[in-house]
C-alpha cells in the first residue's frame, strides 16, 4: 500500500518516493518526481501545480515527492543541487530533469509528449 505525505503542507496523492521503495515505484508508469524540502517555498507553491496536473492526467501519471533533507543518496544519484528540482520519468529512465520552478503549460507539454 503507498503511503502519501502526512505533513500538512502536502498534498494527498503524492507518493513519498525514498532509497527504500524508490525502485519499486519509478520503474512503472509515467512519473513526475519532485525533489524538495520543508523549508523551501518555492517547492511548496509548485504544489498547486503538481495537484492541478494530477487531476489532469489522472491515473496516466504519477507524482512522487522526494524529501532531499531525508533522502541525501537519492538526491546524489540524479545530481541535484538545488531544489525545487524535477525529474519526468517514464519506465524506470530519466526522460526529462527540471531545475527550478517550472510553468504549468511547460509541464503539461512535457507530459503529452510521453502519453503520445
Amino acid at each position: 500500500m503507498e503511503k502519501t505525505l502526512s505533513l500538512p503542507a502536502m498534498n494527498k496523492g503524492f507518493v513519498n518516493i525514498n532509497f527504500v521503495n524508490w525502485e519499486k515505484h519509478m520503474n512503472h508508469g509515467l512519473w513526475l518526481v519532485d525533489f524538495w524540502a520543508e523549508w523551501c517555498t518555492a517547492c511548496t507553491a509548485q504544489d498547486k501545480v503538481y495537484e492541478e496536473l494530477a487531476g489532469l492526467f489522472g491515473d496516466k501519471l504519477k507524482i512522487g515527492k522526494i524529501n532531499v533533507s531525508d533522502n541525501r543518496l537519492l538526491a546524489d544519484r540524479f545530481g541535484v543541487r538545488n531544489i525545487p528540482f524535477l525529474i519526468l520519468m517514464k519506465e524506470g529512465k530519466t526522460v526529462l530533469q527540471m531545475p527550478g520552478i517550472q510553468s504549468k503549460e511547460y509541464l503539461i507539454n512535457q507530459i503529452k509528449q510521453q502519453i503520445q
